[in-house]
This record gives structure tokens, C-alpha cells and sequence, in this order.
């Protein structure tokens, strides 16, 4: 029997907003995501995972991601597949 691979931890607050974030993305509550994201933005900026979040939040919301997340995007390679998506999403692709 193989054991998966463990993922880095992280840390309890970061956890807690992430699942936030993906909960109030998964009920549709974009407004509510979006302020969320913000504020989650300034106190981790470099955060891949909430800029992910915050992106899919704001192409719902508005046009794209703003300046800011996308050169978070732009920067990771972490999950090109939620980029795609994001792109599709935004009418960009």
C-alpha cells in the first residue's frame, strides 16, 4: 500500500479563510467572497491559494481579476488548469 504524499501544513487562520473563501464561492455569495478575498489578500498577500479564490471571485463579479491578483497569477504555476478556467470564465480564451 502506497502512502500519499503529505502537503505542507498551513497555518490554522490561513485554513479557516480558504475554507471560508470556498464556501461562500460554492453558495454563490460572490459579493461576500470578494470582500472576503480582500481582506485575506492584505494580511497574505503572496498566498497563491487566495489569490486563486479571490480571481474566481472577481471574474464572477466584474470583467477579471484586478492588476493585483493577476500578477500573483501570472507569477504562479501552481494550478494552470484554474487559470484555464478563470480564462474561459473571464471570455478571455
Amino acid at each position: 500500500m502506497k502512502l500519499r504524499p503529505r502537503h505542507a501544513p498551513i497555518a490554522l487562520d490561513l485554513a479557516v479563510a480558504i475554507g471560508l473563501l470556498w464556501g461562500l464561492l460554492n453558495t454563490g455569495q460572490f459579493d461576500q467572497a470578494y470582500r472576503l478575498g480582500r481582506a485575506c489578500r492584505q494580511i497574505w498577500p503572496d498566498e497563491e491559494r487566495v489569490a486563486l479564490l479571490l480571481a474566481f471571485a472577481q471574474v464572477e463579479l466584474f470583467d477579471g481579476p484586478d492588476p493585483d491578483t493577476a500578477a500573483v497569477l501570472a507569477r504562479s504555476s501552481a494550478c494552470p488548469s484554474w487559470n484555464a478556467l478563470l480564462a474561459r470564465r473571464s471570455g478571455a480564451a
